[in-house]
């Protein structure tokens, strides 16, 4: 009878872990990206850009079937190197002042997996604008990807030298519920990682981590940029 109760339980925990992912997979990504916008906006941040990727490792037994999904969706760029080879179809949405770019990045060795990357970024985060990244990603995910596809969100802001740094950091740790995993400090950069419960698309890493902040203390213009899990951008 212990043997089936033990049983039953891991039965329980693998369930709820595959919920957890299923609804992380449903979740709409542009709404974190709402959140962390209006949060950098409430502390006086003007958005220099934001960027949402999804990823997922392909088999190379789909990769033909990639490619033909590829195509459908536009023209294919095709670059080799020594080390891979990519297959790009880029799109840009001129009136949403948004790109979408979908890669596929297939590597020389046959040990590693082909790995599928959607991307789409822009420089202004509107109404309108929310609405069309709904759509857009909604679309990408539900032609490309599977919901073991991992989501990452950033957004890049500015502020000029009327605000401090060190007070804006830690109000929009303090509003997005952040609880700190790590830190770290120069006399330039300051880099936290941590978890908050108000992002709901991207899984968690390590220890729960699924939120990474950075301040760059420049001279006149600094910047702060968000990211779930993580920072995929350049900071």
């Amino acid at each position: 009878m212990k043997h089936y109760l033990g049983l039953i339980v891991v039965i329980i925990m693998l369930l709820g872990n595959s919920l957890e992912s299923y609804g992380e997979a449903k979740a709409d990504v542009s709404k974190d990206v709402n959140r962390m916008y209006d949060v950098l906006e409430s502390e006086g941040a003007e958005l220099m850009s934001f960027e949402i990727t999804i990823r997922e490792t392909i088999s190379r037994d789909d990769i033909e079937g990639k490619l033909m999904d590829l195509n459908n969706a536009g023209t294919i760029v095709e670059e080799k190197t020594e080390k891979a080879t990519k297959f790009m179809v880029h799109t840009p949405h001129k009136q949403n002042t948004i790109a979408e770019r979908i890669l596929l990045v297939v590597p020389t060795d046959k040990e590693y997996q082909a790995e599928l990357i959607y991307t789409v970024s822009g420089s202004k985060w509107t109404e309108k604008v929310q609405q069309s990244v709904q759509d857009l990603t909604s679309d990408a995910e539900s032609r490309f990807f599977t919901y073991n596809a991992t989501k990452f969100a950033c957004l890049k802001a500015g502020f000029g030298d009327k605000i401090s740094g060190g007070i804006l950091f830690q109000n929009v740790m303090k509003k997005l519920d952040v609880q700190p995993l790590t830190n770290m400090q120069d006399n330039v950069y300051t880099t936290t990682t941590g978890y908050t419960t108000q992002l709901k698309a991207s899984r968690s890493l390590a220890d729960n981590m699924n939120i990474q902040l950075a301040l760059h203390d420049g001279n006149g213009q600094s910047t702060v940029t968000v990211g779930t899990p993580i920072i995929t951008t350049e900071y």
